[in-house]
């Protein structure tokens, strides 16, 4: 289709030039452009803007391509080839790991100002999946409140679940 609409493009463009062939530059109307060549241009121009926007929705599109894999794929690949190769400690270990690298960051986001909704829709997300193998996972990681909390104890911290909206206070 779009090497139809760029054959056109040039194909009507091209036929402009036969719209000033017929007086052997003898017009003396050189600094006007003709009817068609303006619409030509109006043609080309709607082209190169629609291309750009479809160009940039496909790039949104792809931006993503590592969640719509990990949403594909069982849990991840490496947790169900060890569980398929009997090496379920490493499994687990690796469970925790990987669940651990989600939440973690959440945890440590100053602009997540609901972190534990955050984390729970990650572990809903996650957890099943990994359940699904066989796998245990320890009780920490089984909710973001639990999660900050024994984080929170770890390190001394005292990040909360949710954070109020200050800004309607202020006013």
């Amino acid at each position: 289709m779009k090497k139809f609409v760029v054959l056109c493009c040039a194909f009507l463009s091209s036929l402009s030039v036969f719209a000033y062939y017929d007086d052997y530059g003898l017009n003396n109307r050189d600094d006007e452009m003709s009817g068609f060549a303006i619409f030509t241009l109006i043609v080309m121009i709607a082209y190169i803007i629609l291309s750009i926007v479809i160009l940039i929705r496909w790039w949104k599109m792809t931006a993503d391509v590592e969640q719509i894999r990990r949403h594909i794929t069982h849990a991840n690949p490496k947790l169900t080839y060890l569980v398929a190769i009997g090496e379920k400690e490493q499994a687990q270990k690796a469970a925790l790991t990987m669940l651990v690298d989600v939440l973690y960051p959440i945890y440590s986001d100053p602009y997540n100002y609901s972190k534990a909704d955050k984390m729970n829709k990650e572990i809903e997300h996650l957890l099943p999946k990994i359940q699904k193998l066989g796998l245990i996972v320890p009780d920490y990681v089984t909710s973001g409140e639990k999660f900050i909390d024994y984080i929170n104890s770890i390190t001394g911290g005292k990040v909360p679940y949710k954070e109020e909206d200050n800004t309607c206070a202020n006013n």
